[in-house]
This record gives structure tokens, sequence and C-alpha cells, in this order.
């Protein structure tokens, strides 16, 4: 059953509020996503980073309806769509091959997937590929598309595009390729764009222009970015927001400046020290272990087998995300234990200087 709310231009562009997904499988049931929220306003940039096999995908795709196979679903929570003024639309509600969900995806909000060889058929050219989207959403001619076509691959970039329109992807290099994909995704104008690992497998250069020209085009087009990536060093360079997930959990949230000036998790602040800097002659530091398997049973802090700083609290029960500080949400004991007592040694300073 779709569910539709009345909106306000204060509402986020899109809003997931405890957010759960699991996968049903023969040897048990997989929690991909356990409890996550988030939301991003029109303009603004929002990094997801963590681990593989944190959820970040899961996530991302849930949005789109896309999640794969027919044993994937949405089993509690909501995303909530600011669609306009008078309309909000729960997307966990809607059924993924419905009517609505395919005029709002690949339309007002659209991703770039993470493998673009994979992504792009390779039996038809590119700009058929980027005319498909166009032709379906915009309701326009096929003279038009290409028109259109064209004019967007001049805008992500790529040279002498009249020509390259008709080309096919094993003809472009990997960093053409992923251009082509951003192409597609921003075809129809959306509000709202997901990119999923979108320099994966490029060399430096390269990444650093696709980051600039996912930013430059996000500014221009005023959209809502959700960046998904490993890489703490992309996030730097464009999210206004970030969220660190582990284990199909946020675990911390806040302005993209506190988390690198601050970071308050553990995992988060391990993960930056495993960032390489140049002219760093400071070892990297790796987390030793990995993220567990997703049949395991659940106690405790998810990151505290490969956590430094345990307490028994850690290891016996889950903490709740808490505000350490004006926008600054974080999931570990150590630190709200930490805030708990310098409250307390705050409130006992006042009361002594009355």
């Amino acid at each position: 059953m779709e569910t539709e709310l009345a909106a306000s231009s204060q509402n986020p562009l899109l809003d997931v509020r405890n957010l759960k997904i699991q996968i049903h499988t023969d040897i048990g049931v997989v929690r991909a996503v356990e409890n996550v929220s988030f939301s991003v306003h029109a303009g603004q940039a929002l990094g997801i980073v963590g681990e593989s096999g944190c959820g970040k995908s899961m996530t991302a795709l849930s949005i789109m309806g896309l999640l794969p196979g027919g044993n994937a679903k949405v089993a509690d929570g909501q995303i909530l769509y600011n669609r306009s003024d008078s309309e909000i639309i729960d997307l966990a509600t809607l059924k993924p091959t419905g009517a609505k969900m395919r005029s709002i995806r690949g339309n007002e909000i659209a991703m770039i997937f993470q493998e673009p060889m994979s992504s792009l058929n390779p039996v038809y050219t590119i700009g058929d590929q980027i005319m498909e989207a166009i032709i379906l959403h915009q309701r326009v001619n096929k003279t038009e598309a290409r028109k259109r076509a064209i004019k967007m691959l001049d805008l992500v970039g790529i040279p002498a595009a009249s020509q390259r329109v008709d080309e096919y992807p094993h003809q472009l290099s990997g960093g053409m390729r992923q251009r082509v994909m951003i192409a597609i995704a921003l075809s129809c104008n959306p509000r709202i764009l997901i990119a999923d690992e979108p320099t994966t497998a490029l060399d430096v250069t390269v990444q650093a222009q696709i980051l600039e020209l996912i930013k430059q085009l996000q500014i221009e087009f005023n959209m809502a970015l959700i960046l998904i990536t490993h890489d703490l060093g992309v996030v730097r360079e464009v999210a206004d927001d970030v969220a660190v997930m582990y284990f199909g959990r946020v675990v911390e949230h806040a302005p993209a400046a506190k988390i690198f000036k601050n970071p308050s998790h553990p995992y988060t602040q391990r993960l930056l020290k495993a960032i390489p800097r140049i002219g760093s002659k400071e070892e990297l530091l790796q987390i030793e272990g990995s993220v567990p398997s997703p049949f395991s049973i659940r106690k405790g802090c998810d990151f505290a087998p490969r956590c430094l700083e345990t307490v028994q609290k850690c290891k016996d029960q889950l903490p709740e995300m808490e505000l350490i500080e004006a926008q600054h949400q974080v999931r570990c004991w150590l630190r709200q234990d930490a805030k708990s007592l310098n409250d307390k040694e705050g409130a006992k300073s006042t009361n002594n200087n009355e």
C-alpha cells in the first residue's frame, strides 16, 4: 500500500527512518541493514562510508526499489521522498515494478552504479542507452532525445560528443565510461543523485576529475547527492555531512568538518588513520580483523571484536545513537559515558560557582 503525506518546503528531500533490510536465504536471515536513519536536503551532499559488507549499497538500492532478487526485502522503516509541496511518498511501500516507482526511478531519483563496464549494455551504443531514459521519462521523439544525449555527453566532458554518441562501451576508456554513466543518471535532471563508488578502478587523476564533475553538476542543478564509498579521502572532497556505517548500522553521523577534525567512534578514527597522505612518513594503520559474518549472532557493540578501547559493557550491550554535541551523533559507550561524565562535572562546577 502506498503512503502519501502532506509535504512542506522545510522537509528534507529524502528522509530515511529506521530502515531495516533483510535477505532471506536457505541457511538463515541476513540482517543487511539495521535501523539506519539519515536525511538529505536539496543542494546537500551526504557521504555514506564504510568497508565492503557494511550495507551501504543495499541502502542505496532500497531507495531505488532495486533490491536484488526476490529474497531481499525492506523489513521495517520508512524512505520518505518529498516529491512536491503537497506530497511525501514512502518509497519503501511502493511496488518496485509499479508505475509510480518507475516514474520516479531514473527520472526524479537517479543512480550512478558502481561498475560502468557491467552496468552499460555492450550491444547498444552509449547514445541509445542515454536516449532510452530520455524517451521514457521526458516523452520526446528520437531526434530530440539524440540531441539531448549529445548535450549530456558534452556536459560531462566527453570530447567530440556528436561522434562518441554512436560508439559502444568497449570503445571508451574506463574514465569515459564512468562519464557516460553520469550522463545517463543526469539525463532527466533528477532531484536526487546516488553515486555508488563512482571512482572505483579509476586512476587518481581521473578520479579527481570525476569527483570534481559530480560536485560541479550537483551545485549547478541543486541536486541532493548521496555519495557511497569506502574511501574517506573521496568524501572529504565532496560531502557536507558524513554517515559512517559498520555491519549494517550507522555508528557516527556528523557534518564532514566535524568528522575529520574530531572523529569520535573508534571505527571512524581507524578509517582516517588508514588514509595515505602525501609527504607523510607515518606508517599506515590497518584495522585488524574483518566485518563479522552476516549470519553471526549480534551481541554488544558490532565493532567491539576489532576495537582497541573496549570495556565489558561494549561486549554485552549494543549502544544506541546519541547526540554527543551539536549535529554530532555517535554509537559508542565510551564516548557517551565520557559525555555524561563531562555533563555531570559541568553541572557540579556551575552549582559550586552559584
